[in-house]
């Protein structure tokens, strides 16, 4: 009888001290979730805005080096070259 006590007060133990990890775990999510919409998400999004313009002006810029390529260098035809 007293082993049968013991096992179930340290299963009572343990379940207590697994709730006890899951609410700091909760906790800790909520405090990084606050954080997060406090400043990181507004600094990830900027981040993000900024990555898509310098991206668009890579490729405006690109475009134009191209157009500006073609315009300067004419194709010249090499005799042959297409009957292969």
């Amino acid at each position: 009888m007293q082993q049968g006590n013991a096992s179930v007060l340290r299963g009572a133990f343990d379940r207590g001290t697994a709730a006890r990890r899951a609410t700091v775990g909760r906790v800790f999510r909520a405090v990084e979730t606050v954080l997060m919409f406090e400043g990181g998400q507004r600094t990830a999004r900027r981040n993000a805005w900024d990555a898509v313009c310098a991206d668009r002006s890579r490729a405006q810029a690109r475009a134009e080096a191209s157009d500006i390529l073609a315009r300067l260098a004419p194709v010249k035809t090499v005799p042959g070259a297409g009957s292969r």
